[in-house]
């Protein structure tokens, strides 16, 4: 395809004489004055403010350049605004700016060989946008709220409206109640060629005009359309400038609101023709409509063909009338449902569109509908595709020369949202969402070097339970279905609301309905349960799910010998957050790999590869007594202890808690109205290490005793005794309680001389997971919670890398010294 090519076709498409057909009436009723006026009053600040808050910073600028984030980040830029969108507005004229373009050519297949193969995407001036954006939801408001709209029919780009969900449920469930019922039922799909690309100007004033607008607004989209100008993005740069004369710019704010409004004529002759023609429904005897549209997307259901037939002859007057609108009868479908000599099957009814006949649904080319698909029956087809895509696209990450953190990075954010929507139309069986777990928790332990023995509910639990927080396929399927029952119980259309739900659905209600009666509705203020915050339902159902999942990970682990400490850790422990910022920048693979696997008590340790059938030797070959278990190895061996090994690890964290330089106060920003190390400058700090010790002044107090850090000021009286512990993190209370004990006497000599003393006992696991102790401290040094949670990652991060270490010279583990540390026999 070439640049020529590109140019030549949009250049005999668009760059065309302009039409000066005078639209006559469309032979229907002409709609009802309004009895809600046009909001007519130029943009105001809080319009602007609101639409500028929606836009994405991300979106790309137009001609001029300036993307949404100059207007985001300078409110004082959006006072201009008023007075310009206010000029416009009173003059009734669009500047030339406005309609200046860009074209992006998007692709619609995989191999592009004709410019009709793409759809051209606008890319106008962001100060446009913000203006079209006020006027689409003003038109939008005007024809919903004087019922111009039809929401039951036409779902298209409507606010709160799920158009493509609603519309795809009700067709599936009025095909699945049919073939129950053994009903007859006729679907066609009709398909209108370039639909926004062919709409004739003068038509869309025709429409504004028809559905009741003030001059105001066809003036103002008259001029707009009337200085429209674009130029393609090619290979070799933006093209030469062409005029727009016919059609409706996609990417333009405006263009959807008023293809709307068009195809809303053709919506009501369609609706005013049935009567009762829709499917009527076995359990409930409500009929569907018999037009279902959204934006140029167009369904007809019906029972009888011969009905059907009549709608699609409209459609052919309609675009006929419209001097420019085509259907396209290669794409357009049909699909009829009935008894065929006693035998309940699909047929063809040999319907016709555009003096052609509309081909039926195959059985080896299921047919797409506003992005699900329909087999010749009416059925979903078998979802053994979208399960096996899904696989191969996560072994084609695997197969990416990147890191293995960053593969599963993808997965999270990426490749599991490509799940979003075939979970919410289609309905997955409990054994393709086994298939995926499988694959996912598979790929998973790969990248993150978790074992195949650990327990994969450490990829998924959240973060409270010590788990990743990462998506499980089964788990992201039930929120989904949360979300949809949701939309469509909330739905304008009476007919969606009665459609039957999920199984589970009256229980995960009524759980709602006790909550939001004695968790919620019973308090007033923020005293007393939870939280006064209002909370949408989708959001309490999902997390009932994400509870029930937890639990049973909760039960699970009960069962399991080794892999359940988490269950008690999380009284008295702070879950590490690991953040893909972290993750990716912070840690090396390597650490991930030791942290997964310490945690889940999966490290290749002497007891596990015994376990495993690759050792025979369970006696820790450091110090020949107990078992090497990792635990032993990272708390308890006695020829680490004594070669200082703990020590090393637990003096790297120790440095990090020593912040405060002598003789100052606690940085201003990072205090809170509260601190211990305020209203004195005369602090000073000793610290107790492997390699140097201190002893306490004679003057404050006479002892032999040594806290890891001592703080004191003469000033104040005051000392602060910090005592650091690095356990395993199981044994927390207990070394606590340890510590605590070991200086009490210390605390009652300083109290007998007068001084008022803080004793913080603070531990920081083995396995990098911190204490509460050490939140408790501090939150009373005065830090801020940012300051804290970064606080408690570098600790956390300096407890691991001396674990690490001694885990990687298990082997040959050294002395300060420099000689290997022999082994006691």
């Amino acid at each position: 395809m070439t640049n020529d090519q590109i140019y030549d076709h949009f250049k005999s498409t668009y760059e065309v004489p302009k039409s000066v057909r005078l639209y006559t009436d469309p032979n229907e009723q002409k709609p009802e004055i309004p009895h809600i006026d046009f909001h007519g009053i130029p943009p105001t600040l809080d319009e602007i403010s609101s639409h500028i808050k929606r836009k994405s910073s991300k979106s790309a600028p137009g001609p001029d350049g300036i993307p949404y984030i100059v207007f985001k980040k300078c409110p004082s830029v959006r006072k201009h605004l008023i007075n310009i969108y206010g000029k416009i507005w009173s003059r009734k004229q669009i500047p030339e700016c406005f309609g200046k373009a860009i074209f992006v050519l998007i692709p619609k297949k995989d191999r592009v060989t004709d410019p009709k193969d793409t759809r051209p995407i606008a890319l106008t001036n962001t100060i446009s946008k913000i203006f079209f954006s006020v006027l689409q939801t003003r038109m939008t408001r005007f024809m919903l709220s004087n019922k111009y709209f039809r929401p039951n029919h036409q779902k298209g780009f409507l606010p709160g409206i799920s158009g493509c969900l609603e519309h795809n449920t009700l067709l599936s469930e009025s095909l699945k109640d049919a073939r129950k019922s053994e009903r007859q039922i006729t679907v066609c799909w009709i398909d209108l060629e370039n639909a926004f690309g062919s709409i004739q100007h003068e038509l869309m004033l025709f429409a504004l005009r028809w559905y009741n607008f003030p001059p105001l607004v066809s003036d103002m989209i008259a001029s707009y359309y009337s200085k429209l100008k674009f130029s393609i993005i090619t290979k070799e740069g933006p093209s030469k400038s062409l005029s727009y004369n016919v059609g409706l710019f996609q990417g333009c704010c405006l263009s959807p609101i008023v293809f709307n409004i068009i195809i809303n004529i053709l919506v009501d002759k369609l609706s005013s023709n049935e009567k009762k023609w829709g499917y009527r429904f076995k359990f409930n005897n409500k009929y569907t409509e018999s037009i279902l549209a959204f934006a140029d997307d167009l369904a007809i259901l019906t029972r009888l063909p011969k009905h059907c037939q009549v709608l699609l002859d409209e459609v052919d007057k309609f675009c006929e009338w419209t001097d420019g609108l085509r259907t396209k009868p290669s794409k357009c479908h049909c699909l009829c449902l009935g008894r065929r000599n006693t035998r309940y099957t699909s047929y063809d009814p040999g319907l016709s569109i555009g003096g052609q006949c509309v081909s039926t649904v195959t059985e080896n080319a299921p047919f797409k509908f506003l992005g699900r698909k329909i087999d010749n029956i009416g059925r979903t087809p078998s979802l053994e595709g979208i399960v096996d895509s899904f696989l191969n696209d996560l072994n084609k990450v695997d197969s990416q020369q990147i890191s293995n953190v960053k593969k599963a990075w993808i997965y999270d954010n990426y490749l599991t949202s490509r799940l979003n929507w075939p979970f919410l139309v289609y309905d997955f069986s409990k054994t393709l969402l086994s298939k995926l777990d499988a694959g996912v928790i598979k790929m998973l332990k790969l990248w993150l070097g978790l074992a195949l023995t650990a327990d994969s509910s450490a990829l998924f639990r959240d973060r409270n339970s010590f788990g990743m927080n990462l998506k499980r396929p089964s788990e992201l399927y039930k929120h989904l279905r949360v979300s949809k029952r949701h939309i469509l119980g909330k739905s304008h259309d009476d007919v969606v609301t009665s459609l039957p739900k999920d199984n589970d659905a009256p229980e995960l209600e009524s759980r709602l309905q006790f909550h939001k009666q004695f968790m919620i509705g019973a308090q007033n203020n923020r005293v007393g349960l939870g939280s006064s915050r209002k909370v949408q339902d989708t959001d309490i159902l999902k997390s009932f799910i994400r509870q029930d999942e937890n639990d049973k990970y909760k039960i699970h682990a009960m069962s399991l010998e080794m892999q359940n400490e988490w269950l008690d850790m999380g009284d008295f422990c702070i879950p590490l957050a690991l953040k893909w910022r972290t993750l990716i920048h912070d840690w090396s693979p390597a650490l991930l790999k030791f942290y997964l696997n310490a945690f889940q008590m999966t490290l290749p340790d002497q007891s596990n590869l015994v376990r495993w059938g690759k050792g025979t030797e369970k006696t820790c070959y450091i110090c020949g007594k107990a078992v090497g278990t990792a635990k032993h190895l990272l708390v308890g061996c006695k020829v680490l202890l004594d070669s200082g090994q703990y020590s090393r690890r637990h003096d790297r964290v120790l440095e990090i808690i020593r912040f405060v330089r002598e003789g100052t106060r606690a940085i201003k920003s990072n205090v809170k109205p509260y601190s211990i190390l305020k209203a004195a400058s005369d602090w000073t700090i000793m610290m107790d290490t492997y390699e140097k010790q201190y002893k306490i002044p004679e003057d404050i107090c006479a002892s032999a005793s040594r806290p890891d850090i001592f703080l004191y000021s003469r000033i104040l009286k005051r000392v602060v005794m910090i005592e650091l512990t690095v356990p395993w993190e199981t044994n927390i209370p207990k070394d606590h309680a340890i510590k605590v004990n070991k200086y009490y006497e210390l605390t009652n000599e300083l109290t007998r001389n007068r001084f008022v003393v803080d004793l913080y006992a603070v531990e920081v696991g083995a396995r990098g997971i911190t204490a509460k102790s050490l939140y408790n401290l501090l939150k009373d040094l005065g830090l801020s919670r940012t300051n804290i949670n970064s606080f408690l990652e570098r600790t956390s991060k300096a407890a691991l890398v001396g674990s690490f270490q001694i885990w990687l010279g298990r082997e040959r583990n050294l002395d300060s010294g420099g000689e290997r540390i022999t082994r006691v026999s």
